[in-house]
């Protein structure tokens, strides 16, 4: 029984891809955060909301290792996670 798609089916309309609105996680900063607006890959996206990672949750770049391909975020000041910067790439956060 895959009950995955009921849970998620209310932030289904954040998962869209709308030009031109927000920028990427990955461009953020070390220790600036942001809010996250939307995703624009709907398996990632399905991944990271199992998790509590929704849209309108804050996010903050904690810091990036020395390559730069994976990333450390803290989620609404409570956990943190590491993510690929492809990853990362898919979570639309506010900002220009």
């Amino acid at each position: 029984m895959n009950t995955g798609v009921v849970i998620l089916a209310p932030y289904l309309d954040f998962i869209q891809i709308m030009p031109h609105s927000g920028r990427p996680a990955n461009a953020l900063h070390p220790n600036e955060s942001s809010r996250i607006l939307r995703f624009e890959d709907m398996i990632i996206a399905g991944k990271l909301m199992s998790m509590g990672i929704l849209p309108n949750a804050t996010i903050q770049l904690v810091r990036r290792n020395a390559l730069g391909h994976t990333l450390i975020f803290r989620i609404n000041n409570r956990f943190k996670i590491a993510l690929r910067k492809d990853e990362a790439q898919t979570i639309i956060v506010e900002g220009a």
